[in-house]
């Protein structure tokens, strides 16, 4: 009783006079209720912990806005943010998030030229024993114009044609088709018109392009099943009138179609859009963490074309590479073909890997006007 009584009187005298709290509680051997309170774990809070982006354009920067919230009755210390993707920065290490309040921050993710899913996150640290949070961002890049497909293996809408056909898989697991449909629409709702698919008419499913007004919605079918293996191509390239889209491309996941690159490419293929014939037109593709990986020389696999290796420019990271393509006068049509990059890795050792290119060459303002009908666009495998 008497040990308790000193243990109240303790703390009756550190209310009025101010103490430290934590030493008492050694001295005493009794918590008062206001020292559990304060050795309680601070909490923070994302708002939201999940960003969404919906559609993203390529080669953009976007920045969108959260807030850690600071449940707690103590300052908390951010010691570190650290992104899952350098294309992800964020100004905020050793900010404070006061009492009882909340810290918004900015955040900015640099956009590739990739279309598809992507995802990147940021985790927070704090001082003080602070259990880590992270804030998580996804969406996706996608041109005005965007094709999607049904994926037979798991019922997901999705931005990629699946005709992958594995025959490891387990008895009864469902089989990706070599054959079917895809649907192509404009994001912004715009009517516009499919002008070829692969170079090719499209199969359109219930529309007639010389009848029927155009629409901001197509189904186009697809057949790969009668395509050999070297010429199955990794993507599928569609050729729209819309000013914003003149050309898009679907991956295509087939096994005949892995890209398996010996550089560290920041993405696999770059949309050129529309390249006029008998002119240059400057173009990039990044080096992901490179870290001292040098490019010599360009290549084209096609004859309708040249690139030429312009200049380079380096970061702690990566490195931005900067081309210039070449289109010959007689080109027409939609192209996509590989470009044989060879590079020099930091101990000099030299490696080459192929990079996909596509575009639709349209004739200088002089020049005669192209077939009606433009050709099939090269179709080599993939490296």
């Amino acid at each position: 009783m008497k040990k308790q009584y000193l243990a109240r009187l303790v703390a009756g005298i550190c209310l009025l006079f101010g103490c430290d709290l934590d030493a008492t509680s050694e001295s005493t051997d009794i918590a008062s209720p206001q020292i559990a309170k304060y050795s309680q774990p601070t909490t923070v809070i994302v708002d939201p912990p999940l960003i969404n982006l919906g559609f993203i354009e390529p080669r953009s920067t976007i920045t969108r806005n959260f807030r850690l919230i600071n449940s707690s009755n103590q300052p908390v210390t951010i010691v570190s943010a650290t992104p899952t993707c350098t294309c992800t920065t964020i100004d905020a290490q050793g900010k404070i998030i006061p009492s009882g309040q909340s810290l918004e921050l900015p955040i900015t993710m640099k956009v590739a030229a990739s279309t598809g899913i992507k995802t990147a996150a940021v985790t927070f640290t704090f001082a003080g024993g602070i259990a880590p949070v992270k804030v998580e961002m996804s969406g996706e890049i996608a041109y005005t114009i965007r094709g999607t497909t049904t994926d037979v293996t798991n019922g997901a809408m999705v931005p990629y044609i699946n005709a992958f056909q594995d025959p490891s898989a387990p008895s009864g697991t469902p089989t990706a088709p070599l054959s079917g449909t895809v649907t192509i629409s404009s994001i912004d709702r715009t009517p516009f018109r499919i002008n070829s698919v692969m170079g090719q008419s499209p199969a359109f499913v219930n529309f007639n392009p010389q009848q029927d007004a155009p629409r901001n919605t197509y189904l186009v079918s697809y057949d790969f099943s009668k395509i050999p293996c070297e010429r199955m191509p990794p993507y599928l390239i569609v050729e729209t009138d819309h000013p914003k889209a003149p050309v898009i491309d679907m991956r295509i996941r087939h096994a005949c179609t892995k890209i398996s690159p010996q550089l560290p490419f920041a993405e696999y293929r770059s949309n050129l859009g529309a390249v006029t014939t008998g002119s240059n037109q400057p173009f990039e593709f990044e080096l992901k963490n490179s870290r001292g990986w040098k490019v010599i020389s360009t290549t084209s696999k096609d004859p309708q074309f040249t690139v030429n290796l312009v200049g380079q420019r380096f970061d702690a990271d990566n490195a931005m590479i900067s081309l210039m393509i070449s289109v010959n006068p007689s080109a027409h049509g939609i192209i996509l073909a590989p470009v044989t990059m060879t590079a020099t890795d930091p101990n000099g050792v030299t490696r080459s890997s192929d990079f996909w290119v596509y575009f639709k060459a349209v004739p200088a303002a002089n020049a005669p006007p192209a077939a009606s009908a433009p050709p099939a666009p090269s179709q080599k495998a993939g490296s």
